[in-house]
């Protein structure tokens, strides 16, 4: 078993390193097992698996929640949450980087995708900020942090995903991840704080502003938190599917970019692109991984990990431990979605037979997931916020990032020490 584990993940490495995409370099390991690892070669699968992988109803809404972030894009929402915030927090100490937290939880909650949340932010923020005299580091470690909140508040894609390999209810995981969500974003404005008091040269205070301009501020992010009730208060109450949810919110976020003056036909177009794209790119990597999982599944790799895991008399939490440093391992070489679908599929039935909560697994997931976009060499968000123009180092950022690292292990700990962070929300729908 684990000599087919090894093969299979180094030659993933090996063709990934060769420069192929990553769904092209999964499907071709995958088409090679087939060929050289079962007994008959049963490369003729493979057309049939690729089909059942990509028709998957809980896959539908990825385009849509992706053009619906894109629409709200458009309507200028991230750039009314972001002056919000800055209005409330910006006299705090390291006020301005709370508020990149803290509108990285409202685009989170409109997104669902670390990386467009990262590169939303940071190309309206990083510059801003470091003109006021803000610390590079500070200021996109923050960004590039308060990203990775966009694949754990929902709509989640990484959670749609999970729920799509291992049958668990999108709208359950949805819920499960509101707290954790809001309790990492609590974490990275600790992180923000004991920064700020440790070296308080790299956060300088901004002005206070009047209270009208508070509350105008507010008033202007209502249709937004109209679109996030509506979608997340629909599947709360089981009202609408995740799928409806999105087409809803979609409509509600055209709206909007219709209210605000901002839509136009070619960005209209621009965002049906990029939700098609996006979808593409992660139904490419799903189906690719479909045939690696079948193989495994014929070599009876998961049950066989199953039944070792079981054997070992290892407690379920040690199991997770083991579980979150091999993540954070490969998380550092494959990137986040492909890290998803190749591992879920094998470790699921083994978490099963320990008695895990797969709700709370896949909130677990995510975390792990969080982690790895922040670690070089293959930390998506780090290379995003690379680009934009304002002064930045890649490592400045890395560096930035190191606190809010240590800020997403101390969640994980208190997720496993506090499963109920996860599960009371699903529990009360």
């Amino acid at each position: 078993m684990m000599l087919t584990l090894i093969i299979v993940l180094v030659g993933t490495l090996a063709v990934l390193l060769l420069g192929l995409r990553i769904g092209i370099a999964i499907a071709l390991v995958g088409v090679l097992c087939t060929i050289f690892m079962l007994s008959p070669p049963q490369p003729g699968v493979v057309g049939e698996l690729l089909w059942n992988a990509t028709k998957s109803y809980y896959l539908t809404s990825l385009p849509l929640f992706v053009f619906m972030a894109e629409m709200l894009l458009i309507g200028g929402v991230a750039d009314r949450a972001y002056r919000a915030a800055v209005n409330w927090l910006g006299h705090v100490p390291g006020g301005a980087a709370h508020s990149t937290v803290a509108a990285s939880v409202g685009f989170a909650a409109m997104c669902g995708s670390s990386v467009a949340s990262a590169a939303a932010l940071g190309t309206m923020v990083g510059p801003q900020l470091t003109k006021h005299g803000y610390s590079p580091r500070l200021v996109f470690g923050t960004l590039a942090a308060g990203g990775t909140l966009g694949i754990l508040i929902p709509p989640s894609l990484a959670l749609i995903l999970y729920g799509a390999l291992t049958g668990e209810s999108i709208g359950h995981l949805f819920m499960a991840g509101v707290i954790p969500g809001l309790l990492v974003a609590a974490l990275f404005s600790i992180t923000i704080v004991i920064w700020s008091l440790l070296r308080p040269g790299d956060a300088p205070r901004m002005p206070n502003v009047p209270i009208k301009q508070k509350l105008m501020s507010l008033v202007a992010l209502l249709p937004a938190l109209g679109v996030i009730g509506t979608v997340l208060g629909g599947i709360y109450t089981g009202f609408f599917s995740p799928t409806e949810s999105a087409g809803f919110g979609s409509c509600l976020a055209v709206l909007i970019a219709l209210a605000s003056r901002k839509l136009t036909w070619s960005n209209l177009m621009g965002a049906a692109r990029s939700a098609v794209e996006t979808t593409t790119m992660i139904m490419v990597i799903v189906a690719a991984a479909s045939i690696l999982t079948y193989v495994l599944g014929l070599l009876r790799v998961p049950g066989l990990l199953s039944e070792a895991i079981a054997g070992s008399g290892l407690s379920p939490n040690v199991v997770l431990i083991g579980i979150a440093a091999l993540y954070i391992f490969l998380g550092c070489f494959i990137e986040s979605i492909s890290l998803v679908v190749l591992t879920v599929p094998i470790l699921v039935p083994a978490l099963t037979a320990l008695g895990v909560d797969l709700i709370w697994f896949g909130v677990f997931v995510v975390l792990l997931i969080e982690i790895a976009l922040l670690t070089p060499p293959v930390g998506l968000n780090l290379y995003v916020l690379k680009r934009v123009p304002a002064g930045q180092t890649l490592d400045d950022i890395i560096i930035g990032t190191i606190p809010f690292i240590f800020a997403l292990i101390a969640g994980l700990g208190l997720l496993m020490i506090w499963p109920g962070l996860a599960t009371w929300l699903p529990s009360r729908m």
